[in-house]
């Protein structure tokens, strides 16, 4: 994990000395040599504004993230689309906000330069981490070893190359040939399953240089560092004690109802006036109430009524499936642009107020399918130990879902909030929340 945080560290650093690079081979190029100090002085404020804001952009667009830093196509279609929009932000603010510099070829050859200049480093830093550097070794059988090794075949950008996947029995059975492989062929981790811990110290304990030479890792917790997820399959009863009620949530908790509370007021105080033109066009375009509203099941189990600006025809659910189909025929005209632009959500500020939900959080599902998915998914109870929200960090990760197995993947990204969950992780979601509109794909 520390790793990987180190990885994007230098991934933010790098990023800025290209754009702070840029800006001065644009002046060079602008005013000439010797290079123009004062020139650079005058641009240096505005143009680091912009280049946070670039930041951010990068952030929202996934490309802080190691899963998504491979040179691929969609990793260029992003680039250019956040570049395009960090155009515009630059161009608007100069010419709004600091009227008195503009600097209009200069501004060009930055945003140029910038661009050119940061595929090459991405290029570079893309091949550099690609080389594995940490060798692993995954003592089980199950299906989620195999997850992983799939997964870091296809993700080398974070550093893990997987040896071997071998059963605990491989070992139990020949340990000497077993630490004799992990010897030559320099194993810095050994992954293996929770349960068959005690027993593989057991072992080890005839070979006490291998405590030093590798690092064991419960392969629940290597899941979860490589994915950013929790598998489902692998969890007991244990991992909620250790992960849920053996931790003080209270402070947390007060600051996000404070922070959701004052928020869920300013953001519905600023959506006010769109309520009368919504409402408008709802009614213009289809039959039905404006506001749809359902019961959903939220923190420990307790039913409210959650409100949206209707986007589907009058009484879809009794005509339809209770989950959004792609490209669902019952979703009218209007509520198609509503669904793109997030703005059907915006009733929702009044269950933020309530305190039914919390601007981050998972989804709160309809009663019916909260039932189902409680049959169907292992522990799909315990998601209601935290509060719902608006967007959760399986939204922002995978695609919309209309099956049980889609709500089990989720349910894995839920568990992985549960967990990690913290003021600074509330923030991130938010922020990558607006990347839906140039999402890249994950699945």
């Amino acid at each position: 994990m520390l790793q990987n945080q180190i990885k994007t560290f230098c991934l933010i650093i790098g990023d800025l000395i290209v754009f702070y690079l840029a800006l001065i081979a644009a002046i060079i190029i602008r005013h000439g040599w010797p290079f123009n100090y004062a020139i650079f002085k005058q641009c240096f404020a505005p143009f680091s504004f912009i280049f946070f804001i670039w930041v951010i952009l990068f952030l929202i667009g996934h490309l802080y993230e190691l899963r998504y830093t491979a040179s691929r196509r969609k990793f260029f279609e992003m680039v250019l689309k956040l570049f395009a929009i960090g155009a515009v932000i630059a161009v608007v603010y100069f010419y709004l906000f600091v009227p008195s510099l503009a600097p209009k070829i200069a501004l060009f050859l930055t945003i140029l330069f910038s661009s050119v200049l940061f595929l090459i480093w991405r290029g570079f830093f893309n091949r550099l981490i690609q080389v594995p550097r940490i060798k692993v070794w995954l003592v089980s059988d199950s299906v989620e070893a195999k997850e992983i090794k799939m997964f870091l075949k296809e993700h080398p950008q974070l550093g893990y190359q997987i040896e071997q996947i071998l059963p605990f029995e491989n070992i139990e059975e020949n340990p000497e040939k077993a630490i004799e492989e992990i010897r030559g062929k320099g194993i810095d981790i050994l992954v293996i399953d929770y349960s068959l811990l005690s027993d593989l110290f057991s072992l080890l304990s005839k070979f006490p240089d291998i405590y030093y030479r590798v690092k064991i890792i419960n392969l629940i917790d290597f899941y979860e560092m490589t994915t950013q997820t929790i598998p489902i399959n692998l969890l007991t009863p244990r991992w909620f004690i250790d992960n849920y009620y053996n931790k003080n949530w209270e402070l947390y908790d007060t600051l996000k109802r404070g922070s959701d509370l004052v928020g869920g007021i300013i953001l519905f105080i600023v959506s006010l006036p769109l309520w009368p033109i919504i409402s408008l066009l709802i009614k213009i375009d289809s039959s039905g109430p404006v506001l749809y509203k359902s019961i959903r099941s939220g923190l420990k189990g307790r039913e409210f009524y959650i409100y949206k600006f209707r986007t589907m025809v009058e009484e879809a659910s009794s005509i339809g499936p209770a989950w959004t189909l792609k490209d669902d025929p019952r979703i009218t005209r209007v509520g198609r642009i509503l669904r793109f632009l997030h703005f059907d959500e915006i009733p929702q500020t009044l269950n933020i107020i309530k305190g039914d939900v919390s601007f981050v959080g998972p989804r709160p599902e309809e009663l019916k399918l909260t039932e189902l998915f409680r049959k169907e998914i292992p522990f799909y109870q315990f998601r209601a130990l935290i509060k719902p929200g608006v967007i959760g960090w399986a939204q922002i990760n995978y695609p919309h879902g209309s099956s049980v197995e889609d709500a089990k993947e989720k349910l894995k990204y839920d568990f992985y909030y549960l967990k990690n969950r913290n003021i600074f992780f509330d923030i991130i979601i938010a922020l990558k929340a607006w990347r839906i509109p140039f999402e890249i794909p994950t699945h």
